[in-house]
């Protein structure tokens, strides 16, 4: 019987598995998982997206500048057509341009360091036992506070 079981890199992780080894269970392997920091993408793709857009503040200000330019366009040389357009494309650049800023802004002050201590994120365990100890291993990780338990016979 193999049960895996997920813990936070803590004392109750080595609370666990002494406690395990005091009552004859040693087949034990835990699998430190470390921290995969990188720096954010600013465009999202076809596959993933944090919900953070960029381009709708200038979709905003494209229905506004190329209303107001087209309007204005009646009366310069170009005509409504072309003022239209130019006022759309300038409104979506603009709009771009302005959400880039506000996310820099905000963000440079969130650079990620990796402290010694915070390497890795989670433990997990694989722990080989009989099936009649299974009930014993179960309530030792859940009193050490364990994240997941999985059990495969």
């Amino acid at each position: 019987m193999q049960i895996i079981a997920t813990y936070e890199h803590s004392k109750y992780l080595e609370l666990g598995i002494t406690e395990l080894q005091q009552n004859g269970i040693t087949d034990i392997f835990a699998v430190p998982i470390k921290k995969v920091m990188k720096n954010p993408a600013i465009m999202d793709t076809i596959h993933h997206s944090d919900g953070r857009s960029f381009l709708d503040f200038g979709f905003l200000l494209a229905v506004v500048f190329s209303t107001i330019l087209a309007c204005r366009g009646l009366v310069w040389e170009w005509g409504p057509i072309y003022w239209g357009l130019i006022g759309g494309a300038g409104g979506v650049i603009l709009g771009f341009l302005i959400e880039i800023v506000k996310f820099k802004i905000k963000n440079k002050d969130k650079k990620v360091k990796i402290k010694s201590k915070d390497k890795f994120a989670e433990v997990i365990l694989i722990i080989n036992c009989e099936k009649e100890k299974m009930d014993l291993v179960t309530d030792i990780l859940t009193r050490n506070l364990v994240l997941g338990l999985a059990m495969l016979e």
